[in-house]
């Protein structure tokens, strides 16, 4: 039996793949966005409780938006009283903005949206508006696109001086080392992917050691298995190939006064 030819892959920079991507992102049952939404939840409410034991109000810089998938979320806590929303897709942030607008329950948190690449240098109005404002910064499935270095280096610039909160989620190097970030164009039946970066999970740590970051609880991996998948399972019949398979973590990290600036 032949089988069948492998599909072709077209390699496109990391705004190209997300401005094309955004217009299936949230419907084409990507597992990993599905696995992301079930257990993120209870991370925010660590990286949240862990700034609010007084209810004091907290400022948020979301590095990687997306389409506001996981800023819906991060916006039911009524502690949360700004949230800087950065991408580097202009096409993901525009979704994200008319989500968030949409909403039936409107949250009292201010949200403004900026056009952001960590590879790029900080412009002097970057620095302004970004630079030490955040007691909390979320990234979810972003670090799989950029080196520990840019990532952690992003961080603690947009974080306060000590203290702050970062909320992290990614693909796990297991899923990495099989399958990387991209979508099938099905107009061309092409596979697009973009510039991924694979990152095991104690080479993160060390490096957020490296920029003054300490692991809070432990890190939380997770896989697929044989009850998610199929017509009954959350991840549908997509989800099968990945059946025994660490697909994605996620922790939470409390920033000191030590490590690189």
């Amino acid at each position: 039996m032949l089988s069948n030819p492998p599909r072709p892959i077209e390699s496109v920079s990391n705004t190209e793949l997300y401005n094309r991507w955004s217009k299936v992102y949230d419907t084409d049952g990507n597992i990993l966005q599905l696995l992301d939404d079930e257990y993120l939840p209870p991370l925010l409410s660590s990286g949240v409780s862990r700034l609010n034991p007084s209810g004091r109000e907290i400022s948020v810089t979301e590095l990687g938006t997306g389409t506001g998938r996981s800023t819906q979320k991060l916006l039911k806590f009524p502690s949360v009283d700004k949230v800087t929303c950065l991408d580097l897709s202009p096409s993901m942030l525009e979704l994200a903005k008319q989500r968030l607008v949409a909403l039936s329950d409107q949250p009292n948190a201010t949200v403004t949206y900026h056009v952001f690449d960590a590879f790029k240098e900080w412009s002097a109005e970057e620095e302004d508006l970004l630079e030490g404002n955040a007691d909390m910064v979320l990234s979810t499935l972003v670090l799989e696109h950029l080196p520990l270095d840019v990532f952690f280096g992003t961080v603690r610039r947009l974080l306060k001086k000590e203290g702050g909160v970062l909320v992290l989620t990614n693909m796990h190097p297991d899923m990495g080392g099989i399958s990387q970030a991209g979508f099938l164009d099905t107009d061309s039946n092409v596979k697009v992917q973009g510039t991924s970066y694979i990152h095991k999970i104690e080479d993160m740590t060390s490096k957020a050691e490296e920029y003054g970051f300490k692991v809070e609880g432990k890190v939380d991996e997770r896989g697929v298995n044989e009850g998610d998948v199929g017509r009954e399972g959350k991840l549908g019949d997509r989800g099968r190939k990945w059946v025994g398979v660490k697909c994605w973590f996620g922790l939470v990290l409390r920033a000191g006064n030590e490590g690189k600036p």
